[in-house]
């Protein structure tokens, strides 16, 4: 894959041109309004409006943000910005203190020429906007005023030139702007479309935030990639009723839809099954999962639950990327079941992936074979030399979808050589995996993201598991296990959600899980915290922020319900090895 695919301007300009009335974006609403539809041509005029909006303030090569909520404004916001040769920064809207904050970090790190967003939006956001705000200084642009354009020739760009800067969501580390070019987009479209083999015109069904990667590339590019449509819906539609996203697919025959983990293990745990007997799951064909550990058992509870439906197991489309990759690194060939490993707990903490067929063995899912133009390799970190098959370490990557590195930060993760790849650039991405003789690559765990305790790893979203699912009060996606320093030495503390209404089990549920965890790992759990629901720190995308909450409960402003086990001690900041976050 070295000839660049057509850049994201052009795609949608040779859509519009080609079949001008055939839908690019739907949008859901669920309040009683009816969907919105949106053709192409509709899109590239209105992109086109805003191109000339950003062109008329000579913002070429600038970052501008793009603030919208779900909807129909955003999409021909970021195809103008990039029309107009400007760099997008896509945004979530605040709704809170740590967004608002996190909001002005980016704005200070980026420096925006102009902020793009709704008029209606905009009024509201400025009105909240306390004195002296630096975003108030800020040229603010309401794109759906935007005059029409009669023509508008796009900026002739070029390939290298910045598209986007993808700001991660912090789940291990301050946010970072990723730099991605024109070139990043138009190739990992392209191995999108290769991995997911989608008919022309095919329907991708999203309610991912627009302002994280998999959103982005998927719900808004994917339908450029595919001659196709998006039906979207907001994030929250669906976390309020997890069932709508599955009737979504069932209306309109979507193809491609998918989102990590969690939101599997909900459509399990809380779509009524009632209406189970209305859905249609016959036409999706790939039903991605990633931005997470996969658990096997999820994908399984899915396949299961849902086969009355028509929806088959070899849709499961399990995935590894990263927004340093633009998005997509490996995934899983079309129509082919998922692979799962199980392993050897105790070999696992020797850095080997050792085949068990013990009860206790920790199974992990397999991530599926590099994308077309990609290289993966498994190096140890310490050594940075290549490590062979069935040997655990960091996973480094190369190929046409690798960002430049991070906005106006030096950042050792990106650029690195290996002996025996003269001229190859790597990319370090902080994760721990290895490769199966046959190529395809097991995710572990996110280096910085292990605990250390006398001297042996371990991973901690093996411990959250084994944890969440030792008591009918707790559930794996609402622990955490962070390591704590005390003056003898690291130990391992469980941070987990509870609801007030079970605090007169929290004693039951603590011995729960000291028993699991020393049953399955041979691991004392020296610190057990109760803390109120939704209290545990995660990223906008949901993610869980080990380190933060495990800061908050050092230094005590992680409000604890209840507490066993030994007194809250000093932080160890994840006693493991370093990479980028």
């Amino acid at each position: 894959m070295n000839a660049v695919p057509a850049l994201v301007g052009e795609r949608l300009q040779q859509l519009a041109c080609a079949h001008p009335d055939h839908a690019l974006f739907t949008h859901l609403a669920f309040d009683g309004r009816p969907p919105v539809r949106v053709t192409r041509r509709e899109t590239w005029q209105q992109a086109c409006a805003v191109a000339g909006l950003l062109a008329a303030r000579g913002l070429r090569g600038q970052p501008v943000l793009l603030l919208y909520a779900a909807g129909p404004g955003f999409a021909p916001a970021f195809f103008g910005t990039l029309l107009a040769g400007a760099i997008a920064v896509p945004v979530p809207v605040p709704q809170f203190a740590a967004q608002v904050e996190r909001l002005a970090r980016i704005v200070a790190d980026c420096d925006p020429g102009a902020i793009l967003s709704t008029g209606e939006l905009a009024a509201k956001l400025q009105a909240r906007l306390p004195a002296g705000d630096a975003l108030r200084s800020r040229a603010w642009l309401a794109t759906d005023e935007a005059p029409a354009v009669p023509s508008f020739d796009p900026v002739a760009v070029q390939p290298s030139e910045v598209a986007l800067l993808q700001y991660t969501s912090g789940s291990t580390s301050e946010p970072k702007g990723v730099v991605l070019s024109h070139a990043n987009l138009a190739h990992n479209l392209a191995m999108l479309a290769e991995a997911f083999q989608p008919e022309p015109g095919a329907r991708i069904v999203s309610w991912l935030p627009h302002f994280h990667d998999m959103g982005l590339v998927t719900g808004i590019l994917g339908p450029l990639a595919c001659a196709g449509e998006a039906i979207l819906m907001a994030p929250l539609a669906f976390l309020q009723k997890p069932s709508r996203w599955l009737q979504a697919i069932s209306d309109y025959r979507g193809q491609i839809s998918g989102a990590p983990n969690f939101a599997y293990e909900l459509c399990v745990r809380r779509a009524d099954a009632s209406e189970d007997a209305r859905l249609d799951l016959s036409s999706w064909h790939s039903a991605f999962a990633g931005a997470e550990p996969v658990r096997a058992a999820t994908l399984e509870a899915f396949a299961e639950r849902f086969r009355s439906a028509g929806f088959r197991r070899t849709a499961l489309t399990p995935c590894y990327g990263m927004a340093e990759a633009t998005l997509l690194v490996t995934c899983k060939p079309s129509g082919t079941p998922p692979s799962s490993h199980a392993l050897a707990r105790d070999a696992i903490q020797c850095g080997q992936a050792v085949t068990s067929h013990d009860a206790a063995a920790l199974t992990l899912t397999g991530c599926g074979q590099p994308a077309t133009g990609t290289r993966v390799v498994i190096v140890d970190p310490e050594q940075r030399t290549v490590l062979p098959a069935g040997r655990i370490g960091e996973i480094w990557i190369a190929g046409p979808q690798v960002a430049q590195g991070y906005w106006k930060q030096e950042d050792d993760a990106f650029d690195n050589a290996l002996a025996g790849f003269a001229g190859v650039r790597w990319l370090r991405t902080g994760d721990l995996g290895f490769l199966c003789a046959a190529g395809e690559l097991v995710f572990v765990d996110r280096l910085k993201d292990l605990v250390i305790v006398n001297g042996q790893n371990y991973a901690c979203h093996d411990l959250e598991r084994t944890a969440g699912a030792s008591h009918a009060l707790l559930s794996p996606d609402h622990c955490v296990a962070v390591g704590l320093e005390t003056g003898a030495g690291a130990h391992l503390a469980i941070v987990a959600e509870l609801p007030a209404h079970a605090l007169p089990g929290a004693e039951q549920a603590a011995s729960a899980i000291r028993a699991s965890l020393f049953s399955t790992h041979s691991l004392a759990v020296r610190t057990i915290a109760f803390v109120p629901p939704r209290k545990l720190s995660r990223t906008t995308s949901g993610k869980l922020q080990r380190r933060l909450t495990a800061q908050r409960l050092a230094d005590g402003s992680l409000r604890v319900l209840a507490h066993y086990g030994e007194p809250l001690p000093r932080l160890l900041a994840f006693p493991s090895g370093e990479s980028n976050g």
